[in-house]
């Protein structure tokens, strides 16, 4: 359940708000707040599909519900949608709860729902049809600052293939290559859950804001529930879920949907935000822990009843699959840092140890996943420590496996061309079509790409005068360029032109003037003999190094 409406949406870390080896193969991955200042009863803010403000009646025109009588019942007309939500503009009231009357048949229960932050959670309610009536009830005196938000999911994915594709992350390049579960290592095991795609529960990717943030590293996993009444055929989860990101971006203002994965009642798991699964994705789940967390929901309210068998078996395997790509421990705790905001239960900066798979009570004031779900807890991480117990058995990730996934690897480096080998002194490395990952224990892991990894190669990987990598290969703003720098030296390369290698006294010299910014530029030659000494030619002139003296001047 998201926590913190704007808080979750700014603790997201800068923006608003695979393989593990043999152990898993990688998943199949196959606005404007609402009615903010209107006075009209009916605002549709998108055409296919989208996103209706309604203003409530004055309470002065109704009956209070008997007792107490500070509450009022507030009766608005639908004629389209399938899920509600409560939008305040004021103090949030101390509960609300809404029910749907269809035309020829009983008023439906009365739902409580849950509220943080300045909005409710949605509401699924199936298709609200031609003279449907919903009853808002709340306190009288919150009335005249709450907007009842109808959404409509918009239509199902026509052409959403009936096999889950692995689709480039939703922000990549267009000229990305598809991550397709065959494109990643042969060797790894086929065990690995299915993960159905943003574009097979029909994401329109236009109501996204800005690229995805990713964290450095995963630390931990959160499980929440939607707090949704759970009241959804098979058939409908992709419509749910795309409710719930039109409600996300579109009532609420979020950049994306809060969760990184969703798990429906029968088994089903779900790309949630974009970026891609196998990646650390910043998402906007867990005020003041967004970070460095994964965030699982599991769809339905499980206050007091448990969830289903099947959803509790795919939470354990995307988690465990998960965990296998970082190395990460089921039973294990970590130290995470707070961001603080919303109604995070730590205050900025603080620092606080919390189990590797929490529950999102244990992060924040609220009641998520509910008390029978939070009971699962301790079941869920056996069940993902026995998984990965089984696989690990196989092959644990490797750092190399973890970088290549943190990277998003099929897409940056695209798929293996050799098995995992050891380098010089403990160290490892792997190729890939478009660079290669180069580990080692005392330096870092670290991505060589494109015609730097070819220049690498070419003077003897490791074992030249460059060294390990001590940086990922980096392109320089405004398409200049790009660099990498190894223990040793570094390569350059001005766009259009071949990379070169700058190493020792004279590497020292040149980043001292302020490398390709200074009147020097880019290298035009690889280091070679001269005279007395070694010379490097540059842009704008050259360095010498006198082997007698030892010192570097410009020519």
């Amino acid at each position: 359940m998201p926590l913190s409406r704007r808080a979750a949406l700014w603790g997201a870390g800068g923006t608003l708000a695979a393989v593990a080896g043999a152990a898993f193969a990688a998943p199949a991955v196959a606005s404007v707040p609402a009615g903010a200042g209107a006075t009209g009863g009916l605002r549709r803010l998108t055409g296919a599909g989208g996103v209706r403000s309604l203003e409530l009646p004055a309470t002065r025109s109704l009956l209070a519900t008997g007792s107490p009588t500070d509450d009022a019942v507030l009766s608005l007309p639908v004629d389209g949608g399938s899920m509600l939500g409560l939008t305040f503009t004021g103090p949030l009231p101390s509960a609300a709860a809404v029910r749907v009357r269809r035309p020829g048949t009983a008023a439906g229960p009365w739902t409580a729902l849950t509220l943080e932050d300045g909005a409710s959670d949605p509401l699924w309610t199936g298709p609200l049809g031609p003279g449907t009536v919903v009853d808002v009830r709340l306190p009288r005196p919150a009335a005249a600052g709450t907007r009842l938000a109808v959404v409509d999911p918009g239509p199902d994915p026509a052409d959403a293939p009936t096999e889950a594709p692995a689709d480039a992350p939703a922000d990549a390049p267009a000229d990305a290559p598809a991550r397709g579960a065959r494109t990643l290592a042969a060797e790894a095991a086929a065990d690995g859950p299915v993960v159905r795609s943003r574009a097979q529960w029909g994401a329109d990717e236009s109501l996204r804001g800005g690229r995805a943030a990713v964290a450095g590293t995963l630390r931990a996993a959160v499980v929440h529930h939607t707090a949704d009444g759970g009241r959804y055929s098979r058939a409908e989860v992709p419509a749910v879920i795309r409710g719930m990101y039109r409600y996300h971006t579109q009532a609420l203002g979020w950049d994306d949907l809060g969760y990184n994965v969703v798990v429906d009642r029968f088994g089903g798991i779900w790309e949630g935000r974009a970026g891609g699964v196998s990646r650390p994705v910043v998402g906007a789940h867990t005020g003041g822990f967004n970070s460095g967390t994964f965030g699982v929901s599991m769809m339905g309210d499980f206050s007091r009843v448990a969830p289903s068998e099947e959803c509790l078996a795919s939470v354990a395997a995307v988690i465990a699959w998960k965990f296998a790509l970082h190395g990460l421990d089921a039973r294990g705790r970590t130290t995470l840092t707070s961001s603080g905001g919303g109604t995070s239960r730590y205050a900025a900066g603080r620092t606080v140890e919390v189990a590797r798979i929490s529950a999102h009570r244990d992060l924040g004031y609220t009641a998520c996943p509910g008390d029978v779900g939070y009971a699962h807890m301790d079941d869920l991480r056996e069940r993902v420590a026995a998984r990965l117990a089984t696989t690990r058995g196989m092959a644990a990730a490797s750092p190399v496996d973890r970088r290549y996934a943190d990277v998003d690897g099929p897409s940056l480096l695209g798929a293996p061309t050799s098995a995992e080998g050891d380098a010089l002194r403990g160290g490892r490395f792997r190729h890939y079509e478009r660079g290669s990952i180069y580990h080692h224990p005392g330096i870092g892991t670290f991505v060589v790409r494109g015609s730097h990894r070819d220049k690498y190669a070419s003077v003897g990987w490791e074992h030249s005068p460059l060294g390990f990598p001590t940086a990922d290969t980096t392109d320089l703003p405004g398409g200049l360029g790009g660099y990498t720098h190894f223990e040793h030296g570094s390569v350059y390369r001005r766009t259009g032109a071949d990379p070169h290698v700058v190493v020792g006294a004279i590497r020292t010299a040149w980043a001292s003037r302020g490398w390709e910014r200074s009147g020097l530029g880019f290298p035009v030659s690889d280091e070679y003999d001269v005279p007395g000494g070694r010379a490097s030619d540059f842009e704008g002139g050259g360095l010498r190094w006198t082997a007698s003296t030892g010192r570097v001047r410009q020519v």
